[in-house]
C-alpha cells in the first residue's frame, strides 16, 4: 500500500478553487498535490504556490514529465473527453468532474481505453453520497416505498448573465444549458435510483439569460417501472438559488429531499404499518452552496481505493454514460418536438457539436 496518492489537477477555475480549499484545509487525507495545470499561467502559478507544487500551462507536458497516480480533471465540460483520453493513454488514473463527455459514443471509447491500459476512470456525481440521498437509497432497497407512482425534480437556481459571458458556459459545443450543467446531478440521481427511463418529452427555453442553450427546462418522463416523472429546472430564479428537490410518491409512502443541494430530508411519511419515524436532522446536513458537502467523501473514497491498488470507482464510465444518454434524449425531444424513446438512442443535434 502506498503512503500517499500523487495527484495532478487540470483546471484552476471555479470548481478548482472549491477543491483547493478542501485540500488546503486538510479535508482530503493520504494524498499530495504534485502538479497543477491551467492555460491561464497566472491561475496555475497561484495554485502551485499554495500547494508548493509544480505549475504547468500544458497538461500534455505535465503528464509526460512527472510521476502521477491520479489526475483530477476540473476543466470546462467540452474539454473533458480529450483530456481524459490523453491521461488514460499515459496509464494514469482519472477522476473527472461531470459530465465525462458531451457525446455518448465518446464514453464507450473512454471505457475501452481505460480497460486496455488497466487504469481507473471515475466520474464525479458527488450527490450520490449525500446523507439524504443514501437514506432514500436504503429505503428503496428495503422496498419501503412499494410501487413508485410519481417522481419530481425541481432545480430552481440563480445564474446571472455574467456567468454565461465566458468562453464556454451555455455553449452547445462546450457545455449545454441548465439540464446538462446544473440539473445533470439531479437527473443522474433520478435515473440512478429509479431508472431506467424509457421515454421523455421536453420543452426548453431561454427566459432571462442570453446563451446558446437553455436557461429553463420542463421535462416529462416515463420509467420502465411504469412510474411517471417531471423535471423543472432553471438558472433564471432570482435573486438567489432557491432549492433543488426530489419528491417521491409511492404506494407505501412519500418523501422529499430538499435544500439547495439535495441535502435535507424535508418529508418522510409512510402508511401506518410502514411508518417508522426517522430523525430528519440526522439524515440532513448544512451546505454552503449548491456544490453540497459530498465532494470530500467522494474524493476520499476514490483515493482509498487507489491506495489499495483497486481499479474500482464510485461512478464508472458506462454508468455515467446512461445519464448522458438521458440528457441527449431530453434535448432531442425539444428539437424534434415529440416524445423520444431512449431505446432508439436518438442524440441531440446540438449538444457537443
Amino acid at each position: 500500500m502506498k503512503n500517499k496518492i500523487k495527484i495532478a489537477i487540470i483546471g484552476c477555475g471555479r470548481v478548482g478553487n472549491y477543491y483547493k480549499k478542501k485540500f488546503l484545509n486538510n479535508k482530503i487525507k493520504f494524498s499530495k498535490i504534485v502538479a497543477v495545470c491551467d492555460t491561464d499561467k497566472k491561475k496555475s502559478k497561484e495554485f502551485s504556490k499554495e500547494f508548493k507544487c509544480l505549475s504547468f500551462t500544458s497538461y500534455k507536458h505535465m503528464i509526460s514529465k512527472i510521476k502521477i497516480d491520479l489526475v483530477l480533471i476540473l476543466t470546462p465540460s467540452g474539454l473533458h473527453y480529450q483530456q481524459t483520453i490523453d491521461c488514460l493513454k499515459k496509464k494514469l488514473n482519472v477522476l473527472c468532474e461531470k459530465p465525462l463527455t458531451l457525446l455518448p459514443f465518446q464514453a464507450i471509447k473512454i471505457n475501452k481505453i481505460a480497460k486496455k491500459n488497466k487504469v481507473s476512470c471515475g466520474v464525479i456525481f458527488q450527490n450520490r453520497l449525500n446523507k439524504a440521498v443514501k437514506t432514500v437509497e436504503d429505503a428503496i432497497k428495503k422496498n419501503k416505498f412499494g410501487k413508485i407512482v410519481s417522481l419530481s425534480i425541481s432545480v430552481l437556481w440563480c445564474r446571472y448573465q455574467s456567468y454565461y459571458n465566458d468562453q464556454w458556459h451555455g455553449k452547445w459545443k462546450m457545455d449545454g444549458g441548465v439540464i446538462n450543467q446544473q440539473a445533470i446531478h439531479h437527473v443522474d440521481i433520478l435515473r440512478w435510483l429509479f431508472g431506467p427511463v424509457v421515454e421523455v418529452s421536453s420543452i426548453l427555453t431561454k427566459r432571462l439569460n442570453k446563451l446558446e442553450a437553455e436557461d429553463t427546462a420542463l421535462v416529462l418522463l416515463k420509467f420502465s417501472s411504469g412510474a411517471v416523472g417531471t423535471i423543472e429546472a432553471t438558472t433564471a430564479a432570482r435573486p438567489k438559488d432557491l432549492h433543488a428537490s426530489l419528491s417521491i410518491v409511492g404506494e407505501k409512502g412519500s418523501a422529499v429531499i430538499g435544500g439547495v443541494a439535495l441535502n435535507k430530508i424535508t418529508k418522510w411519511e409512510f402508511v401506518k404499518n410502514n411508518n417508522k419515524k426517522i430523525n430528519l436532522g440526522k439524515f440532513s446536513e448544512k451546505v454552503e452552496s449548491g456544490y453540497g458537502n459530498s465532494h470530500i467523501p467522494f474524493l476520499q473514497k476514490s483515493i482509498n481505493l487507489l491506495l489499495k491498488n483497486k481499479r474500482e470507482v464510485i461512478v464508472d464510465v458506462l454508468d455515467a454514460c446512461e445519464t448522458t444518454k438521458l440528457i441527449h434524449a431530453i434535448y432531442a425531444s425539444h428539437e424534434r418536438k415529440k416524445w423520444i424513446k431512449l431505446k432508439n438512442n436518438i442524440n441531440s443535434k446540438k449538444l457537443g457539436k
